[in-house]
């Protein structure tokens, strides 16, 4: 826990942290979420966009390099339908009574944003490569903004599997992904609370979760890249 605080702490006290693009979009989104008119909507999309761009979704061959923020209303306009209103204050660590259905709900999601992505985008384009790349967008885009799961990227991935096998972001591997942290010691950093400094905004759950097994899995790949020196 004491590594997830002191990288939260270090890109606090710097001016222009990578890490504080993720505060200022989830905090629009969250004081913003029942986006009522097309100029929030606006602001939303700019938001996501370059929150994406800082966090390495737009660099070499990326098929987001080609647009422009507007290419993320349509997103937004997704991410705000009614039916998944839930998902911005679930908290799927807590389990209740509407679990199954919750989750349901998040991998319906998943389906409805990589629908409006490859439409938007026009589907015969995406290759292989592409459409992978799409899991690791979309985690992105609701940890972004939601909150309620971690960003499935490589260093992540690679740091929850020195726990589990199963890291690919469907409705299976998520599952195992909720039991490995309620049945873990891992509970201790679910459940510490830290602000962002300026917006005040409470840092998800997962959000915490998920930088704990980006450290690991960024000291793991480091050590492989410093064996090949």
């Amino acid at each position: 826990m004491s590594n997830v605080v002191e990288e939260i702490k270090e890109s606090q006290k710097a001016h222009y942290h990578r890490g504080k693009s993720w505060e200022h979009c989830y905090a629009f989104f969250r004081d913003h979420k029942k986006f009522n008119n097309d100029e929030k909507i606006d602001l939303a999309a700019l938001h996501l966009g370059f929150f994406l761009a800082s966090w390495g979704m737009l660099r070499g061959a990326s098929f987001l390099l080609q647009k422009d923020y507007k290419f993320y209303i349509s997103i937004v306009k997704i991410l705000i339908k009614p039916k998944y209103n839930k998902l911005w204050d679930v908290n799927f660590l807590n389990e209740s009574k509407d679990q199954v259905e919750n989750i349901g709900s998040l991998f319906k999601l998943k389906n409805d944003l990589m629908d409006g992505i490859e439409e938007n985008y026009q589907l015969d384009q995406l290759d292989k490569k592409e459409k992978h790349e799409l899991d690791l967008i979309i985690t992105k885009i609701i940890m972004a903004t939601m909150g309620c799961v971690p960003a499935y990227d490589t260093y992540f991935k690679t740091g929850l599997k020195t726990k589990i096998d199963k890291v690919s972001f469907n409705e299976k591997s998520f599952s195992f992904f909720l039991k490995l942290i309620k049945d873990s010691k891992l509970t201790k950093i679910y459940k510490k609370e830290i602000l962002t400094e300026k917006t005040n905004i409470k840092y998800p759950k997962m959000k915490l979760l998920d930088l704990h097994f980006w450290l690991i899995g960024y000291e793991i790949e480091k050590a492989k890249q410093n064996k090949k020196l």
